[in-house]
């Protein structure tokens, strides 16, 4: 193209919106410079690298590109199905890989489309280098997170989506890919995108980590005396556990059973376990003891209660044990 062509119409509307996405960033330095909170919101994504934490980041990545182009109900609790959607999910992306790259190899080599389809292609790779660059520099692990990469989705949206026009424009005799034509591939990936979404609104995929209502319907079920919700706090992250399953208490607590909570700090200066004992000591009997994803030693005011043998059922995000104090 001629240089001239930079300073067309379409060219100066996108000039535009750079200079006012590049405003709006800039109104929020200062919000960003003078952070109160500090870092204590992102502490759950942060950690040492050590052995296998080195090469995680890679395919938890990996993970959450696959799951931009099919998601089928793999974290359902039947086995079978898990097992089915993973066999056909790896035959999905044997078939469908090498044609949207074929597209969008086409869509570089034709003029009209070089140049908008190497910009999105450099938004997206841009992305991904700053991920990994926030990932193994800055030490904060945001591949942890799938949703974190809607950043970039969009792009990715538009090049599969210029990948598929070649497919669908190829003649209507010509075999793409495994005997299906140009126009059916569009239309299977198309119906793989539907069922795919499905699948997030059944809760059969991206299921959320934390289930506080399952965990206080537990709760109700299996206590009758007052309880004591403890667990150690590090992060923010704890904080929402907590929040969450109170929230939950206070909404559907049919049972107006009385509930208390406890988030006993853990750091090199603080005992999580006295901070317990000190509270246990205050308390009246009869009272159940749940110890929720409680990382430190058992205080010894315990040994006068009763640990719960019964089997109950695992609960997304809460790993807890159950005390009966009757005295």
């Amino acid at each position: 193209h001629h240089p001239t062509s930079f300073l067309s119409p379409p060219w100066k509307r996108i000039y535009a919106v750079a200079i006012g996405t590049l405003m709006a960033g800039i109104v929020w330095i200062p919000a960003f410079l003078h952070n109160a909170y500090g870092d204590k919101l992102t502490n759950w994504i942060q950690g040492d690298r050590i052995g296998i934490a080195w090469i995680s980041p890679i395919f938890q990545a990996m993970a959450a590109w696959i799951t931009m182009i099919s998601l089928l109900p793999v974290e359902s609790p039947e086995i079978p199905v898990v097992i089915a959607s993973g066999l056909v999910m790896i035959i999905f992306f044997i078939w469908a890989i090498p044609i949207l790259f074929n597209g969008f190899r086409t869509q570089l080599e034709k003029p009209q489309s070089r140049m908008i389809t190497q910009v999105f292609a450099g938004v997206v790779v841009a992305a991904i280098a700053l991920f990994f660059c926030f990932t193994y520099f800055l030490g904060i692990d945001l591949t942890r997170g799938a949703r974190y990469n809607f950043v970039y989705f969009p792009a990715v949206v538009v090049l599969i989506g210029a990948s598929l026009a070649i497919s669908w424009n190829t003649l209507q005799e010509k075999i793409v890919r495994w005997g299906v034509t140009g126009k059916m591939s569009v239309i299977i990936i198309w119906v793989m995108g539907f069922l795919s979404a499905i699948t997030v609104v059944c809760n059969l995929g991206y299921q959320k980590y934390y289930r506080p209502d399952l965990f206080v319907e537990l709760i109700q079920n299996t206590s009758k005396v007052p309880v004591l919700i403890a667990t150690t706090q590090k992060t923010h992250v704890q904080i929402g556990e907590m929040m969450g399953v109170a929230r939950e208490f206070k909404f559907h607590n049919s049972h107006s059973l009385s509930a208390k909570f406890l988030l006993a700090h853990k750091d090199k200066k603080t005992n999580a376990s006295n901070t317990l004992q000190n509270v246990l000591k205050t308390l009246p009997r009869p009272l159940d003891l749940w110890l929720v994803n409680f990382h430190a030693a058992e205080p010894e005011a315990i040994k006068n209660c009763v640990c719960d043998t019964q089997t109950l059922p695992p609960v997304n995000g809460y790993k807890y044990k159950i005390y009966h104090c009757n005295s």
